[in-house]
């Protein structure tokens, strides 16, 4: 089986679920790229396993837990109580890093280098104008030789549910509570 060069950045909420079923008559040229972070939810790791049963070709990336090491994450990070603080300070008790650090090791790493080993040249993702926490790409750029598409982007949250409830694709069971997707179970940070 050779894999597309064209990768759907696939995370399990809504928006990528719309971006999926959106793509639905491309799925033969697809790749579904899903990065389990280590900390992947209960429903997550069930989501994904029928996501993989249902298009061609779906890749599960793994990331690297780093809290064992860097501490927790978390939205204000004191220095002192970094893992460098802790080295350099002789500061004891909790670490923590930022949240961003956390994530680059659990996701966004693993993932960019498993785009880069897949020889990836065009990425779809299904994030939105409208979102809170967005990337600074937009839809067309290219970086690295990578063509970013953001099929979604003009598309509200109000768009994205009308069109999975039109098209009967059922949402994972967490949005029952929560109006986003589930990346680690562990996450101590985006409290903002």
């Amino acid at each position: 089986m050779s894999l597309s060069k064209t990768v759907l950045s696939f995370s399990g909420g809504k928006d990528s679920l719309a971006c999926l079923y959106l793509l639905q008559p491309r799925w033969d040229e697809i790749t579904v790229m899903w990065c389990n972070s280590g900390a992947a939810f209960p429903e997550t790791l069930e989501q994904m396993a029928a996501i993989k049963a249902l298009v061609p070709h779906f890749v599960e990336v793994h990331g690297q837990q780093s809290i064992g090491i860097e501490g927790y994450p978390a939205d204000v990070v004191p220095v002192a109580a970094t893992f460098y603080g802790h080295q350099f300070e002789g500061t004891d008790g909790f670490r923590f890093q930022s949240r961003y650090h956390c994530c680059a090791a659990a996701l966004w790493t693993p993932t960019l280098q498993a785009l880069r080993q897949l020889g990836a040249t065009h990425i779809i993702r299904g994030e939105k104008n409208s979102d809170q926490k967005k990337s600074g790409l937009r839809s067309g750029v290219v970086v690295d030789g990578i063509t970013y598409e953001f099929p979604l982007a003009d598309w509200s949250d109000a768009d994205v549910m009308a069109y999975l409830n039109e098209k009967g694709v059922a949402l994972p069971a967490n949005y029952r509570y929560m109006n986003t997707g589930l990346d680690c179970w562990n996450c101590t940070a985006y409290s903002r």
